[in-house]
């Protein structure tokens, strides 16, 4: 009985044992598999795209004229490759090296990308951008001296008053001094100044501009921008000086049209005015100077407009369209690129449309 058990226990093992065999054998071949895939046992490589670098130019910079691109493209499995080289997207060169002439694209941001592939179909790939910058400002004539009257008036010494016109000075004064301008300051007694030569009288403008026009020779430039009351007489137009309706020093304080053409009259520097004033489109007697094809004019209406104070921007409407929006905004730098701007702005129309006066059209004013 003893013997029998034992007989049919050992049967039972090799029985048992002949099916766990091919059972671990089984076992083995699967991690040989996982091994294989991972690339363990066959000894192949996986296939890897080209590696392409834009060695000139460099990412970010700015370029102008005539440049040359250069590029390089290896792969671990072809060796080096030639790339084709591309311009916002479009071919231009299947080569290292490929010179490009900015000037025929517009100034701004461009891309420049570089692509190889190699025989297993895999893309490498570089890429650029950079800023094409072909504008050139003119430099200034050898020894150009640059002088400015500035002029804003918000309290009045005999007439109702206005808000901004201190800050349209200050701002002007910050524009210009940046610029280079040797400046005279003519306001109403506020501390918005940040440099004071004294009250906005009729004899003081008049003054200054005699002085910085008997200065200033044909290479020079002189500008004239003031902000304040404007009105008519029975002659014509006139800017309301500090002392308009009272008087100081024997003027009567009303800076008429003919009077400032008279000032500028003997003039022979360029010469910039700007008039935030109503009525001031009709201070432009001053072009029909001899020397008008050097000036520019530009007010803030017509001859028969209003200007306007504007709370939201703390100036008046036109300063703030054409100074702090256009020139120091925008970054304009010829007065007629501004005007051209600014006026499609202007929230006023009319007979309160902004004016300009451009003794020469043909050639760009600059400050």
């Amino acid at each position: 009985m003893k013997k029998k058990t034992l007989i049919a226990i050992g049967l039972l093992f090799v029985f048992a044992l002949a099916f766990a065999l091919p059972q671990a054998a089984a076992v083995v071949t699967d991690d040989n598999q996982a091994m294989a895939r991972r690339g363990g046992s066959g000894g192949g490589r996986r296939n890897t795209a080209p590696t392409v670098t834009i060695t000139s130019p460099e990412d970010l910079s700015t370029v102008s004229g005539t440049i040359t691109i250069t590029a390089t493209a290896t792969d671990a499995q072809d060796g080096t490759l030639i790339p084709t080289i591309y311009i916002d997207g479009v071919a231009v060169a299947t080569a290292t090296s490929y010179v490009w002439d900015t000037t025929t694209v517009a100034d701004g941001t461009h891309t420049i990308d570089a692509k190889a592939t190699d025989s297993g179909g895999l893309v490498g790939q570089d890429s650029v951008i950079v800023t094409v910058d072909n504008v050139e400002e003119p430099p200034p004539p050898p020894g150009q001296n640059k002088y400015a009257v500035i002029v804003g008036i918000s309290d009045y010494l005999a007439v109702n008053d206005l808000s901004y016109c201190d800050e349209d000075a200050t701002d002007w004064y910050n524009y210009l001094s940046g610029l280079g301008y040797t400046i005279k300051l003519f306001g109403d007694g506020t501390n918005y100044y940040p440099q004071w030569d004294g009250y906005a009288t009729e004899y003081n403008i008049k003054n200054a501009l005699a002085d910085f026009i008997a200065l200033a020779d044909e290479d020079d430039i002189l500008v004239y921008a003031s902000s304040g009351h404007g009105t008519t007489y029975s002659g014509g137009e006139t800017i309301c000086c500090w002392d308009y309706g009272a008087g100081q020093d024997g003027e009567d304080g009303s800076f008429t049209d003919v009077e400032m053409a008279d000032v500028f009259a003997p003039a022979v520097c360029n010469i910039f005015i700007f008039l935030d004033h109503c009525y001031s489109g009709g201070m432009n007697e001053v072009m029909y100077n001899s020397n008008s094809a050097k000036i520019y004019l530009t007010t803030t209406c017509t001859a028969t407009g209003y200007g306007y104070d504007e709370p939201t921007y703390q100036n008046g409407a036109w300063t703030y369209w054409f100074l702090e929006a256009g020139l120091v905004g925008q970054g304009f730098t010829t007065m007629e690129d501004c005007f051209a701007w600014a006026v499609a702005q202007y929230p006023y129309g009319g007979a309160d449309t902004p004016q300009e006066f451009d003794g020469n059209p043909s050639v760009p004013f600059t400050l």
